[in-house]
């Protein structure tokens, strides 16, 4: 209103009034304007009302214990509801059935209704409420949803026809909005800004005490450790002056040492070189020489060796306390210019007072392991793609006779009607076979990322119900022991198709034996790790069978196509957890599933 005055240049007194006695005043012509009216047709009939400077809905104010139980308005009836009276949503509530409604004169006595625990819930405008619960300190025992209720208009109303002050107030209401200043005049009194204010400095001057505090133990701590240093050097210094004096004594050990270390160097399987804190090369053994292909006398004098002393140098300057191994590949300066693979390790070199001196670098040629490593990895590509095809081929080579044979006799015995009717009933049995079988070599080569979230145990059984006919009807005791103090960090689509598989061959194993009985229990290994166990009483396995269960095509079922239990293997080990499996033959079989749990 001020903006609104400074505009016109005209002044207005202020009278602060409730909204039934503003109205009658209105309406009486006592007052000339009511700020803060909301809009509705009803009141459209007495008044006349600006353009609209805010808009503003009202706001459900729940105990945080309810939030799992309270959404949206639907979810209040049977509830106790406290409103104030003035608000526009108190219609919305009287036409809902079945709500316990309590109205008061303003906002305060409806929030304290809620803090006293006379009324379950509060409706009313959400700057206000916040205020409020942080004024009481109940900011963290209550929440406001932002479900959007009523929302309304705030206007100015004047006395209806009087046209000319309702002219002034939306032409300065309209160049606020163009200006953009209204925006700041609202922030301004919905914000509460000074609250923020001593909540910052408050958390400064605590964090500042700690800080302090820190400080001077630190300090504290550098001056014990310093004294203790202290001491130490002097004890040192003792043992020093009395070393000194066997110093002539030593000279010949040390040469005898010098020549034994010698020998040891140049006789180890791996190379040795030293370097200085400079990076420049001191020393080095002959096994360095042989793996590098260079002289001693010139790896001494390395600086012209550029290619070489900038893998030195990169190790050099990745050199820290946790990373201190590697590899690289060199092209050694030859006749033949040999590629070789140096394996490494860098190490620091301290004299005898604990003082860097230099670096160590311990290397090894594995060109030769790298070679066989390739070769073998080859070789068992190769392999996984023989079986693989082999498998393909075996799968589908039956569904295709059976086509082929269909067709043959087509010609000859199209106009048999008996011929017809099998016709109809095998070929698109065969057709369904070849392209599950395509549509599940298909998801084993194309796999899609897993989604992983939080999920409880109790979901991941949720879908063995479909199962629970077929065991039913065969007759086949199922048990279930599940946890439910831990949630999984998995995806619960991916896993559940593991367990339907699994289960599914469980009762196939069960089948034939007397004792039907198949157990899945969920329970937690430790604080990172769950435990999925199904275990059955079926025919079991025998050894050389379990060395091939998860390789594709690999099934002892008449109508298996062998993929299940690859793809629940791979399904595992996208969901970063792991399988394993122990049966034996008449004593059934029991797959253990390791996967990640949910950590906060």
């Amino acid at each position: 209103m001020e903006e609104i005055a400074k505009y016109n240049d005209v002044d207005f007194k202020y009278i602060p009034m409730r909204m039934e006695e503003a109205e009658k005043a209105l309406s009486n012509g006592t007052i000339d304007a009511i700020v803060g009216s909301t809009y509705n047709t009803e009141k459209d009939n007495q008044f006349d009302f600006t353009q609209s400077y805010f808009t503003m809905s009202q706001s459900i104010i729940i105990p945080s214990k309810r939030k799992q139980d309270i959404h949206t308005l639907t979810d209040l009836r049977d509830l106790h509801v406290v409103l104030d009276h003035n608000t526009p949503v108190i219609s919305t509530f009287l036409n809902m059935r079945n709500t316990n409604l309590t109205t008061v004169s303003n906002q305060y006595s409806g929030i304290l209704t809620l803090l006293n625990n006379r009324a379950d819930v509060f409706i009313g405008n959400k700057w206000t409420a916040d205020f409020y619960l942080k004024k009481f300190r109940q900011e963290k025992n209550y929440i406001i949803l932002d479900e959007v209720i009523e929302p309304a208009d705030y206007t100015i109303a004047v006395k209806k026809g009087n046209q000319s002050l309702l002219f002034m107030m939306d032409n300065a209401l309209t160049e606020l909005k163009a200006n953009r200043n209204i925006n700041g005049i609202i922030d301004k009194w919905v914000m509460p800004q000074s609250n923020q204010k001593i909540a910052r400095l408050e958390q400064f001057i605590f964090w500042l005490i700690i800080i302090l505090t820190a400080v001077a133990l630190i300090l504290l701590i550098i001056y014990i450790w310093n004294q203790k240093l202290k001491k130490s050097v002097h004890n040192q210094t003792l043992k020093l002056h009395l070393l000194n004096k066997d110093l002539e004594k030593q000279r010949q050990n040390i040469a005898n040492a010098e020549a034994f270390k010698d020998q040891i160097l140049n006789n180890i399987h791996n190379g040795i070189i030293t370097f200085d804190l400079d990076f420049m090369i001191t020393s080095c053994n002959a096994k360095a020489s042989d793996i590098l292909n260079i002289s001693k006398e010139m790896i001494l004098n390395l600086t012209n060796h550029s290619q070489l002393m900038k893998n030195f140098e990169a190790l050099h300057q990745e050199q820290n306390e946790n990373n201190r191994t590697g590899s690289f590949r060199i092209l050694v300066l030859n006749e033949e210019n040999e590629q070789k693979v140096i394996s490494y390790s860098m190490h620091k070199m301290f004299n005898s007072e604990d003082i860097q001196t230099g670096y160590l670098l311990s290397m090894n040629d594995e060109t030769e392991k790298k070679t066989l490593e390739k070769k073998l990895v080859t070789q068992e590509k190769l392999h996984a793609l023989g079986q693989l095809v082999a498998g393909v081929a075996h799968e589908i080579r039956n569904p295709l006779t059976s086509i082929k044979t269909f067709i043959d006799l087509l010609p000859s015995k199209y106009d048999n009607p008996q011929f017809r009717q099998v016709l109809m009933e095998h070929l698109p049995t065969e057709v369904n076979r070849l392209n599950g079988i395509v549509t599940d070599l298909i998801e084993y080569a194309r796999p899609r990322p897993p989604n992983i979230t939080n999920c409880h145990a109790h979901e991941l059984i949720s879908l063995l119900a479909f199962h629970k006919v077929t065991m039913e009807k065969k007759q086949i005791n199922f048990e279930q022991m599940i946890e439910e103090d831990f949630i999984f960090y998995i995806d619960l689509q991916q896993i559940q198709q593991v367990l339907l598989n699994l289960v599914l061959n469980s009762i196939h194993a069960v089948e034939e034996t007397k004792e039907k009985t198949i157990k899945i229990t969920i329970d937690k290994v430790n604080e990172k790790t769950g435990r999925i166990t199904i275990s059955d009483t079926g025919i079991g396995m025998k050894q050389e069978e379990l060395n091939h269960i998860f390789e594709p095509f690999f099934t002892n079922k008449e109508k298996g196509v062998g993929l299940g239990l690859t793809l629940s293997y791979r399904l595992i080990k996208e969901n970063n957890g792991d399988i394993h499996v122990k049966s034996y033959p008449n004593s059934g079989t029991t797959f253990t599933i390791l996967l990640p749990i949910y950590i906060e």
